[in-house]
């Protein structure tokens, strides 16, 4: 439940032993590379590494010739067998082998597919007793094979040119299939007219002999074509299948060489050496130098995050089993900063609690919770949420004895356990919605409460003592604030009023007062001699206007509270509708309503309850002590992880 402690990494060594130590940092899957650039004030002798990958066109050729022949490859571990020049040969012997039957393949799919069109195009002329290879040698007279709609035929006798003359071979329900032929001289004009009839050419018949004799000789190929390409899949499969680790490895071994020229682009180099800067996790970071430094003339150095603020050091959420999931929707909103409070933790029991107060039903939970075992079944990160809520939902939903809408289901099991005459909590009566109300107002109160807290603490860790104690939501904020509410809960509560003007003055005045002049007194507080503001007019305008929107927000923050205590309302509402429908009907209507009013009203609270709570945490909390600023931790992996 909290940011893990990282260091900061710093190798020095002589160029020629660049790669030893990429391939060291790369193998050891914690480093993430930063720019050296920013590390050091004087980098006017500092170059860029123009070391590129000299086997980065066997990579592209490999990568090509696998994806043409349809080759999955996949990551291995390679433990145990290293990368050599030998096998960047092996590889491209093996590209060879695969382009060959990607090639072959190729050339048997072209056949065949030709094959079939001719097959295709000639059947429609199989009555033309005619050799097609001499029509096409003639010199003075153009055949044009295709069809004619049957209606265009017809109208064929209203022209006067003696060449418009069409020779059927077949026909089908719309169109004969024929042929017209034209001198070379009067080619165009005919073409024309018979555009105009909506004539479809299928091109020249390129064939030898009548349109029966290919027909026949290409039934006969067609099947062997077919069988050749069948046995050749079938001998391209069993190669697959004898060098798939090779592949696998060639894959493996490329993808992490890449990795290393990839890490060795973010060095930079000066005179004989080269400097790579970055970070990698505290319980990791001893053990990489130590590697590093067995190599010759390589040189380490660590300092503590803490200490390289300026550089932002990155990441990486540490959370136990049930704040973890949670972590999404930290992520969302966004990182903490290295010196900033992780926030999981207060989301995983705020939102856990807040969804199963609004979501409050024995079997409503248990489904959702049942539901989101299923999606962590499919690796989806909302269900390890939905688990816990779900259960939330149903223990809440046991407070109020709705079980599947049925109020008082439970009541039984309240009067012999506790001896209760019914549930403790009958939502819908008149004084119990009213408790809901204030109960969820005085929620509100308590989360925008520790929210503030929460910002103090963080606050004065970040040795922000201008925002921890003068701020809206630090101290000055906090004593505003719970000043109001205890006026508010003592008046209301138990009638005692507490509010005097000694109160007033020291617990509500005072802490405006501080507010108000946030910037200046936070100066003072750091001992800056230029605290004044330039102008005390603009100031003042500025900060008056500033302190409304904080009053306000104090209220709206708190009054967004209510639909937690809503919601809890619309849940009784709604299944009361759903059996006053139901009871309408009798036997399976009564059954079938009260099965599809469940889903729809489970399936639409609980949409709008995951997207409400959310609403509350982001909005409501997050606004007050969290600001999201950090950067994920993202070391280079090995290609197998």
């Amino acid at each position: 439940m909290a940011i893990a402690k990282i260091k900061c990494l710093r190798v020095i060594g002589l160029k020629e032993k660049l790669l030893d130590t990429a391939e060291t940092i790369v193998s050891s899957q914690c480093f993430e590379p930063d720019d050296p650039l920013s590390f050091h004030s004087d980098v006017k002798m500092f170059l860029p590494v123009t070391e590129t990958n000299p086997y980065s066109d066997t990579v592209e050729s490999f990568n090509e010739a696998v994806a043409s022949a349809g080759i999955k490859c996949k990551f291995i571990d390679t433990a145990g067998r290293e990368f050599t020049d030998d096998t960047a040969k092996e590889a491209q012997k093996a590209v060879e082998a695969i382009n060959a039957f990607t090639d072959r393949r190729i050339k048997l799919e072209d056949e065949i597919e030709r094959c079939e069109r001719g097959i295709e195009q000639v059947r429609h002329f199989l009555d033309l007793d005619l050799e097609i290879d001499k029509i096409n040698e003639c010199k003075y007279i153009k055949a044009n094979f295709g069809k004619l709609p049957k209606e265009s035929y017809d109208r064929l006798q209203e022209y006067d040119n003696p060449f418009t003359i069409f020779f059927p071979c077949s026909s089908d329900d719309d169109f004969y299939w024929g042929l017209y032929i034209s001198p070379i001289s009067n080619s165009e004009d005919v073409d024309r007219i018979f555009s105009g009839l909506y004539f479809e050419s299928c091109g020249a018949l390129d064939l030898n002999g009548t349109p029966n004799e290919f027909y026949e000789q290409q039934k006969k190929r067609l099947p062997e074509l077919k069988q050749e390409l069948e046995n050749f899949k079938a001998e391209f499969e069993e190669y697959k299948r004898k060098n798939s680790k090779e592949f696998d490895f060639y894959h493996t071994c490329f993808a992490d060489q890449q990795k290393r020229y990839d890490l060795m682009a973010k060095a930079m180099t000066y005179s004989k050496s080269f400097i790579i800067v970055g970070w990698v996790p505290e319980d990791k970071a001893q053990e990489l130098a130590d590697k590093l430094q067995q190599i010759e003339s390589v040189e380490c150095k660590l300092t503590d995050g803490k200490d390289e603020m300026k550089h932002c050091p990155p990441v990486q959420l540490k959370n136990n089993v049930f704040t973890r999931a949670f972590s999404y929707f930290t992520q969302m909103y966004g990182l903490p900063n290295y010196n900033e409070f992780d926030p999981t933790a207060f989301v995983a029991i705020t939102y856990t609690i807040l969804f199963g107060i609004m979501f409050g039903d024995v079997g409503h939970g248990l489904m959702v919770a049942l539901f989101g075992l299923f999606m962590k079944k499919k690796k989806n990160p909302l269900g390890s949420i939905l688990i816990p809520c779900g259960i939330s939902g149903a223990v809440f939903g046991a407070v109020y004895g709705s079980v599947f809408g049925y109020e008082h289901l439970l009541d039984p099991v309240f009067r012999a356990l506790f001896g209760f005459e019914e549930k403790p909590i009958e939502v819908m009566k008149p004084a119990t919605t009213n408790m809901i109300i204030y109960a969820a107002v005085g929620i509100g109160m308590l989360l925008v409460t520790l929210a503030i807290i929460l910002n103090v603490i963080v606050s004065f860790r970040a040795n922000d003592k201008e925002e921890a104690i003068f701020g809206s939501n630090g101290s000055a904020g906090l004593l505003f604030y719970v000043s109001v509410v205890a006026i508010l809960v003592s008046q209301m509560v138990f009638g005692v009023k507490i509010a005097n003007p000694a109160y007033i003055i020291c617990l509500i005045v005072i802490p405006l007062l501080m507010i108000f002049l946030k910037e200046p007194l936070g100066k003072l507080s750091q001992g800056k001699k230029e605290w004044q503001p330039e102008s005390w007019g603009g100031y003042c305008t500025q900060s008056f206007f500033e302190l409304f929107e904080y009053a306000l927000s104090y209220v709206t923050n708190t009054m967004s509270f209510l639909r937690v205590g809503a919601f809890v309302l619309v849940h009784a509402g709604m299944m009361e509708v759903v059996f006053t429908l139901a009871n309408m009907f009798t036997g399976v209507g009564y059954v079938a309503i009260v099965i599809i009013g469940n889903i729809f009203v489970m399936g639409l609270e609980a949409l709008l309850v995951c997207i409400q709570v959310l609403r509350l945490e982001f909005y409501e909390m997050f606004g007050r002590f969290y600001k999201g600023s950090g950067r994920a931790f993202n070391p280079i992996m090995s290609a197998a992880d």
